[in-house]
């Protein structure tokens, strides 16, 4: 996807992954092509399509966080076996593998940023995320684990990164449920979502990040202390 540089508006970066493991399709890749460029309140989305490969995701997203200065991110992967949409509340310092990355490599107990803290917690509205999803008809929970693998690899870096960024940014993670052309394939009996509703979701998302962003900006400074003699 093209770069896009800072504007006036607040922007919302909204990342997916590649297929990986046995999967010939990835609908979090797809769903940051389908708002890449969309603007949702005041906000311009910017989607990018993320390797599964730690290493990578982080050189890919480092430059990205100056090229745009968003004031949100909303990371986008799968979990096969999740009945709802996931809103992850904490990322976990541990990368620990079920299957190989996209390299071939397998970690096992490592850090995902050594000497990091044990766990960030997102900072997106989940809350409100989560009752603007149920008050959609979009099945959702905050849940309370992201796994280990990639997907809590690139949520715990973004916190980690964003510790030292210019500004406060809103950040954090939602897991999709297989869709159901990839249960049909395999011949499984797992859970399944439509793409539609996934798509949905998303927006409902995004225009409650877009609503929390325009809030804050309204929030008047506090006042600096009165100096006395």
């Amino acid at each position: 996807m093209p770069k896009r540089m800072k504007t006036g508006h607040p922007r919302i970066l909204v990342t997916g992954f590649d297929p990986f493991g046995s999967h010939f399709v990835n609908p979090s890749q797809d769903l940051a092509k389908a708002v890449d460029g969309r603007r949702v309140g005041g906000a311009m989305v910017t989607g990018m399509v993320l390797p599964v490969q730690h290493t990578r995701v982080a050189a890919a997203l480092e430059p990205l966080l100056d090229d745009i200065d968003p004031s949100a991110i909303l990371h986008l992967g799968l979990a096969a076996g999740r009945t709802r949409l996931a809103l992850e509340r904490v990322a976990v310092n541990v990368m620990d593998y079920h299957l190989p990355d996209a390299d071939g490599y397998c970690a096992r107990g490592e850090a995902c940023v050594p000497g990091g803290p044990a766990a960030y917690f997102s900072t997106l509205p989940l809350a409100a995320m989560h009752a603007a999803l149920t008050a959609a008809g979009i099945p959702a929970y905050v849940s309370n684990t992201a796994g280990t693998y990639l997907c809590n690899h690139t949520m715990y870096w973004t916190l980690n990164r964003l510790q030292s960024h210019s500004k406060p940014v809103l950040a954090g993670f939602v897991h999709l449920p297989l869709l159901a052309s990839m249960v049909a394939a395999t011949g499984t009996d797992e859970p399944s979502m439509d793409f539609g509703l996934m798509l949905r979701a998303v927006e409902v998302a995004l225009a409650t990040i877009a609503e929390r962003l325009l809030a804050d900006s309204r929030v008047p400074p506090t006042p600096p202390e009165e100096r006395t003699a």
